[in-house]
């Protein structure tokens, strides 16, 4: 399986779950868009100026859901940081994001995989290094096994502006 299997896959689905579980992810199209954060510049993108965001715009307007969660560890890396912030702009264009602190709940404690569910059934697990940088999807094949780890890290997540508001409220936009 490559990116343009995954992005196939993708395209063909109504329903778009993302799992994420990683302290930081080193991902070279946001190196400067992170640089900048991390020396004060804290502006959301919008959709006009983010293709990125323009697609799950226009996605969950045709009826597509998009949803994540993104468990964290404390203290919040910088990484973690910067993609709180910047997760208020994809609420805005329409993505349903939550957050779960890992010391919430021993169950959490085990998610340390990332992966997306496409129509809950197609789950493909996103293989990163132990530095944060991506290496590969693959295709899984024990769908029950994902469908019941979402089911963990969704009953352990608060909405993204309440999580922000009780734990974060520095980095609200």
């Amino acid at each position: 399986m490559d990116l343009a299997d995954l992005e196939r896959i993708a395209e063909a689905s109504t329903d778009r779950f993302r799992l994420e579980t990683l302290p930081t992810y080193l991902v070279s199209e946001e190196a400067d868009e992170f640089d900048a954060w991390r020396r004060g510049r804290r502006v959301l993108p919008t959709v006009e100026e983010s293709p990125w965001l323009r697609h799950i715009r226009d996605t969950t307007t045709a009826g597509v859901r998009w949803w994540r969660v993104r468990v964290l560890d404390y203290p919040l890396t910088d990484y973690s940081a910067y993609e709180l912030h910047g997760y208020q702009g994809n609420t805005g264009a329409g993505e349903d994001v939550f957050v779960a602190n890992r010391a919430w709940s021993s169950e959490l404690g085990d998610l340390r995989e990332d992966f997306w569910i496409f129509d809950h059934q197609t789950i493909i697990r996103m293989i990163y290094d132990d530095a944060g940088h991506f290496l590969r999807p693959e295709l899984a094949t024990d769908t029950a096994r994902y469908l019941g780890v979402r089911s963990i890290a969704v009953r352990h997540a608060a909405a993204l502006a309440d999580f922000l508001t009780d734990n974060e409220p520095r980095l609200i936009a």
